[in-house]
C-alpha cells in the first residue's frame, strides 16, 4: 500500500504544484491524494501565502469533466471556478508521469447540499417526509449513475493511481450540514432514526422486499416523538450502538429494513467499480462503524474494492482495535488507514510516530494523513522518519 497526505486543490493552486510535491516527498509520501469532489465548508488556510479562511464551493468538481460522458445524463456535475482557472489534477498527473507522486483522487460522493437543493428529488427523506438535502440517497438510482458517472470521467480521462470514495452511503442526521439545532439532545438511536430514509426508492425496495414500509415509518415517527416528548431525551434503545443494529431486533420488519440499506450502498459501490478502470484502485473510505451508513466492508472487498478505515479520535486501544477489524476483512481490501494530525489529537511527534507504529505492528501496511494545507508546516515536520 501507499502513504498518503490528502491535500486540498486549492493548497496546490496557491503554494504552486512543485513546492508540494517536492515537500511531500522529502517528508517520505509516495503519493498525494487530492481532492477531485468536494463538500462546502470553512477551512483555517495555514500554510497558504495567500489566505487564512477559504470556503470552498459547495458539491463541486475540481477537475475538469468530460462532456461526452455526462451529455443527457439526469444529474450535472458542478464544476468549481478553480477548475475552470487552472486543472490541478492535470498538473499532479502530468508531475507523476514524469516520476513523481503516484495519485489518487479523493471524490466525496453522496454529500452533495448543493445538488441536493437543485434535486430535491435525488435525497434521502427522514421519516416525516422532511428532505435531507446534504445526502443524495444511495438507493436512488439517478445518484448511483452520478456517483459512476464520477469515476468513469476521473479513471478514464485522467487515470490515477487510485479512486477514494468519501461518502458513497446513507449519512448522519447530525455534524452533515452547518449550524445545526437540536435542543433536545437526542440520544444516538435518535440520530440514527431522525437520518433513516424512506424516500420513494427506499420505500419502493422495501415493500418488493415484502415490507409494510408504511407501518414501519409510523413507527419511526413514533419513536421520534417519544424521544423528543419529556423534558429530558428518552432512550428506545438503551444498547444502540453497542449492539449495532440488533438493537432494533424486537421490531424483525424495522431490522429489514434497514438491512436493505446494505443493499444499496452496495448497489453505488457496484456501479462505481463497473465505471473504473482496470489500471486504477477504487478504495472505499469509511470508518469502522460504517454499518450506521449502510456500508458492509466485506461486501466492497468482495466486489473488488480496497477498504481505507479512518482512526479518528481514537486513543492507543481503540486504533488497536481497529486494526484488528481491519485484519478481519479479506486479505485483498488491504491495510490502508486514515488519521489526522490535528491537535490536540496528537500532541507531538512522539505520540505520532507510537500510533503509526502500534498500526503498522497489527498489520496497517499505509497510512493516510489529513491534511496538508490545514497544520503547521512545524506539525507537518512530525511525520518525518515515521512513515
Amino acid at each position: 500500500m501507499s502513504n498518503a497526505l490528502w491535500t486540498y486543490p486549492w493548497d496546490i493552486a496557491d503554494i504552486g504544484q512543485e513546492a508540494v510535491s517536492s515537500e511531500l516527498r522529502e517528508l517520505g509520501f509516495d503519493m498525494i491524494s487530492l481532492a477531485t469532489v468536494y463538500h462546502a465548508g470553512r477551512f483555517l488556510q495555514v500554510r497558504s501565502p495567500k489566505r487564512r479562511a477559504y470556503f470552498p464551493e459547495d458539491g463541486t468538481l475540481y477537475f475538469r469533466p468530460d462532456a461526452a460522458i455526462w451529455q443527457g445524463e439526469a444529474v450535472q456535475p458542478l464544476v468549481s471556478s478553480l477548475a475552470q482557472e487552472q486543472d490541478v489534477l492535470r498538473g499532479v498527473i502530468e508531475a507523476r508521469d514524469a516520476g513523481g507522486l503516484d495519485v489518487s483522487c479523493w471524490t466525496v460522493c453522496l454529500h452533495n447540499s448543493a445538488l441536493g437543493f437543485a434535486n430535491p428529488d435525488l435525497v434521502t427523506r427522514n421519516a416525516f417526509c422532511d428532505a435531507n438535502s446534504y445526502n443524495l440517497c444511495p438507493a436512488n438510482p439517478k445518484a448511483q449513475a452520478y456517483v459512476s458517472n464520477l469515476v468513469r470521467d476521473i479513471a478514464q480521462n485522467y487515470q490515477p493511481n487510485r479512486i477514494e470514495l468519501e461518502s458513497p452511503n446513507f449519512l448522519g442526521f447530525a455534524h452533515e450540514y452547518h449550524h445545526e439545532k437540536d435542543m433536545v439532545g437526542l440520544p444516538p438511536e435518535g440520530d440514527f432514526l431522525m437520518a433513516l430514509c424512506f424516500c420513494e426508492h427506499c420505500q419502493l425496495a422495501g415493500q418488493a422486499a415484502g415490507l409494510d414500509v408504511g407501518a414501519i415509518e409510523t413507527r419511526v415517527k413514533g419513536l421520534i416523538d417519544h424521544m423528543c416528548e419529556g423534558d429530558t431525551p428518552t432512550r428506545v434503545c438503551a444498547d444502540f450502538p453497542e449492539r449495532g443494529l440488533d438493537a432494533f431486533d424486537l421490531d424483525p420488519e424495522l431490522r429489514a429494513y434497514l438491512d436493505l440499506r446494505f443493499d444499496h450502498v452496495n448497489a453505488v459501490l457496484e456501479r462505481a467499480k463497473e465505471a473504473c478502470v482496470a489500471a486504477t484502485e477504487l478504495m472505499l473510505v469509511d470508518g469502522q462503524t460504517g454499518w450506521i451508513g449502510g456500508c458492509d466492508h466485506i461486501a466492497a472487498a468482495e466486489l473488488g474494492l480496497k477498504v481505507m478505515l479512518c482512526a479518528y479520535d481514537m486513543g492507543p486501544e481503540a486504533a488497536q482495535d481497529l486494526a484488528h477489524y481491519a485484519q478481519g476483512l479479506p486479505k485483498e481490501a488491504g491495510g490502508q488507514v486514515g488519521l489526522r494530525l490535528g491537535f490536540p489529537e496528537f500532541a507531538g511527534r512522539e505520540a505520532l510516530a507510537e500510533r503509526i507504529n502500534l498500526l503498522r505492528s497489527h498489520g496497517v501496511t499505509g497510512v493516510n494523513l489529513y491534511n496538508y494545507g490545514l497544520v503547521p508546516k512545524a506539525r507537518l515536520d512530525w511525520v518525518r522518519g515515521c512513515l
